[in-house]
Parts: C-alpha cells; structure tokens; sequence
C-alpha cells in the first residue's frame, strides 16, 4: 500500500533530499555561518590552529557546545 501511494522510490527521493538539504546548509555554515548568530565553522586543522586551542580551555568548550546546542536548535534546519 505504501508505494501504491508514494512510489517504490519514494524512500531514496526522501533520503536525497535530506542529503542535499544537508550539503547546502553545512557548505552556507563552513562558508559564511549556520545562521542568525551562529558562526562559521572552522575549517582549519588542529595543527594549523583549529579547534584545538580552542576547547582547551573552559571558555572555549563552553562557546563550542552553546555552538552546537544554538546550531542544532535551528528551526532552518527543519
């Protein structure tokens, strides 16, 4: 019953799309930021002065997981 609905390619439609949705957010979020108030991701190594130095220390962890908990809040990621 189901496909006689959506099709039997309804499931990897729906997964392609999430994928895409996806890439486009995460490459907007590495270029420019995630959104209102949420910066760009780093894209540097560790080595190169990534995200090593920055949650070595206490403040830095805590912006790094206010970071995640704002970005995963996001209603654009819906």
């Amino acid at each position: 019953m189901f496909r006689a609905f959506f099709g039997d390619d309804f499931l990897a439609r729906v997964g392609a799309h999430a994928r895409a949705l996806h890439s486009r957010w995460l490459t907007r979020a590495l270029r420019h930021g995630g959104g209102k108030g949420v910066p760009r991701i780093p894209t540097r190594r560790v080595s190169e002065g990534g995200y090593g130095p920055l949650v070595a220390t206490v403040e830095g962890r805590e912006w790094a997981d206010q970071w995640w908990s704002d970005t995963l809040q996001n209603d654009q990621l819906l």
